[in-house]
């Protein structure tokens, strides 16, 4: 992106690091082990106070995160309303609304990862 070249790892899909299943541990000991210039947590729009859990735990562990706010054309359907910005104000950390099947806010995604990971774009 950019000129630059990102190496991603997709880890297994969690909704917390307590590491009580294997997909749990094996998320948890990559962020720990590994330390990872940014972590992109994807958290579902229309599911929020779930996906949260595994913010604040990534927060408490110090990963320099950016959050995709994923499917927020669900959670509007389903009358709900999420205010990026406000969440973002929240956590003190970059949220970019996305829709993934759309790949709409993919570039400001990518934007927001390359200014946590320190590299000016």
């Amino acid at each position: 992106y950019k000129g630059y070249k990102l190496y991603i790892v997709d880890l297994p899909g969690t909704y917390s690091l307590t590491a009580y299943s294997p997909e749990e541990l094996i998320a948890r000991n990559y962020i720990i082990e590994e330390r990872p210039d940014v972590v992109v947590d994807v958290v579902d729009a229309s599911n929020l106070e779930r996906n949260l859990y595994l913010t604040i735990q990534l927060l408490e562990l110090g990963a320099n995160l950016v959050i995709a706010l994923n499917k927020v054309d669900l959670a509007e359907d389903n009358g709900l309303e999420v205010d990026p910005k406000k969440l973002e104000e929240l956590l003190g950390v970059p949220v970019v609304p996305t829709i993934a099947p759309k790949k709409q806010g993919m570039k400001k995604l990518c934007e927001a990862i390359l200014k946590v990971a320190g590299v000016k774009a």
